[in-house]
């Protein structure tokens, strides 16, 4: 059952601490049934450009925004051995685990051993190509409020803990590599956040996230309650590339990269909205566009997934971007 009037914080700009914000779009849940039926405002700081959720919902509605069927509490199947026959595995699991070869390479020459942590890690699956890489030896740590997904990756032999990495205790200066895939723009205080992987690290070392892109082709055709990476009401915060750098600015960071790469699933996200926000279509947006299960092997997956793919690839061919922003920073030295 949807929860209405659930308890909200007003919020200033996170980089600049301006309260001075300019309207950008409202919407609400399309995702899931039990959550919230309120409906939520994104701002745009007019002093910095950086758009973000406010009100946003208190930290104490996290087990209200964040149902039971959660699709990042359900065991990830995507990168489970048993389905190396398939051939849609086959395709992403080999692409993974070439980008994250890649990676370690890039920001660790000449490094064998790489201790990682990778902020919510979920069940450890990506922790699980991380071990598998061969240009690096990698200790592998991981944090999740998840507390049934963690103790998978504990018995998959990673050094996981259970809570939210804010309240967490971890050694300054202990990580060469912090890893967080799609967290940031879920987090409270983003920069809060950022100044503690900022701790954590080694001089020289390298905090890599991904994050959605608000500055993109597709954020800005669906601009108007749509796109599917507004994803009402969790996430809170939206990046561009501009206001990334001054996130890094902010906390004693360098930058190192900003790239693009395609995310078919975003656009899943976008036309389920769509169809939820038409009474007549309704009905169709969980059979032609789920946000439930997208991530399994399935040939209707693939086909779906894959044009959308090929969409994105075809926008950063003309436009140099996507809505799929990876940053890396480094720790000066």
């Amino acid at each position: 059952m949807m929860k209405t009037n659930i308890k909200t914080v007003t919020t200033c700009c996170n980089n600049c601490g301006s309260a001075d914000s300019e309207f950008v779009t409202h919407g609400v849940e399309h995702e899931y049934d039990n959550t919230t039926s309120d409906t939520f405002t994104v701002v745009r700081c007019t002093q910095c450009g950086l758009a973000y959720l406010s009100p946003r919902p208190d930290i104490s509605e996290l087990a209200t925004i964040y149902p039971p069927n959660y699709y990042a509490y359900q065991i990830e199947e995507t990168y489970d051995d048993k389905q190396r026959g398939n051939i849609y595995f086959k395709m992403r699991y080999a692409g993974i685990m070439a980008s994250l070869e890649a990676t370690l390479k890039r920001y660790f020459p000449g490094q064998k051993e790489v201790r990682l942590l990778d902020i919510g890690c979920g069940d450890g699956h990506i922790l699980n190509c991380f071990k598998k890489v061969r240009s690096h030896n990698v200790e592998t740590h991981g944090v999740d409020f998840g507390a049934e997904a963690i103790e998978i990756a504990r018995q998959n032999g990673h050094n996981a803990v259970a809570g939210r990495f804010e309240d967490v205790d971890f050694p300054e200066g202990y990580f060469d590599f912090v890893f967080a895939s799609h967290v940031i723009e879920h987090v409270p205080d983003p920069k809060v956040f950022t100044e503690k992987v900022f701790r954590i690290l080694k001089p020289g070392g390298v905090f890599g996230f991904w994050t959605p892109n608000i500055d993109s082709v597709e954020a800005r055709w669906f601009q108007k309650q749509h796109w599917g990476q507004y994803h009402f009401p969790r996430h809170w915060v939206f990046y561009s590339p501009k206001s990334v750098r001054r996130l890094a600015e902010l906390t004693g960071f360098e930058v190192l990269d900003i790239d693009f790469a395609p995310n078919g699933v975003s656009w899943v996200f976008t036309f389920h909205s769509i169809l939820k926000n038409n009474p007549r279509l309704a009905k169709y947006a969980d059979t032609f566009f789920p946000t439930l299960g997208w991530h399994t092997t399935t040939p209707v997956n693939f086909l779906r997934n894959g044009f959308f793919v090929g969409v994105e690839i075809l926008l950063k061919l003309f436009t140099g971007r996507t809505s799929n922003m990876g940053v890396a920073f480094r720790k000066p030295n």
